[in-house]
Formats: structure tokens, sequence, C-alpha cells
């Protein structure tokens, strides 16, 4: 749906999503996990974001997180993800 149309509308969930999957399938902790990024200058998808942030959340990605955490037993790239935040 509209959260999949490119990455300056919303489609950023999924490069988000594949970058958090890939570090956490990788091993890597979350903290060394920014501080790589950080290390080798590269932005962390979904974090960042010039106008929403932790006291302003993008509703869309709150009511995906809830549904989330309520509808599946166990997610680990969200709970990775929340981590990194």
């Amino acid at each position: 749906g509209l959260l999949t149309i490119g990455p300056r509308f919303g489609g950023a969930l999924d490069d988000a999503a594949n970058m958090f999957a890939g570090a956490r399938d990788s091993g890597i902790s979350p903290k060394d996990f920014i501080e790589k990024m950080k290390k080798t200058n590269q932005l962390i998808m979904g974090i960042g974001h010039r106008i929403k942030s932790l006291a302003n959340p993008d509703q869309r990605v709150v009511i995906i997180k809830e549904y989330a955490k309520k509808h599946f037993k166990s997610t680990p790239t969200l709970d990775f993800a929340l981590e990194v935040e």
C-alpha cells in the first residue's frame, strides 16, 4: 500500500526493515551497529527524520509497531530497531 511506494513517500519503512533485519541476522548488537554506521558515515534508515522524532512520532509507525506487538508472538527485527532508536 501507501507505505511501500518509494523511499521519499513512506517506502523507507521497507529499507529500514531490511537494514535492521540484516544487522540483527549478522549477530551485531544494536550498540555496535550504531557505532559501525557512524564510523562508515552511513545513514540508519528510519532514524534522524527532520520533523518526526521520539517526541513527535510518525503515527503510521506507531500504528505498525502496535499492530506487530499485538499480532505477532515474536518481533526480533522490530525489537532490534527499537533498541537502535
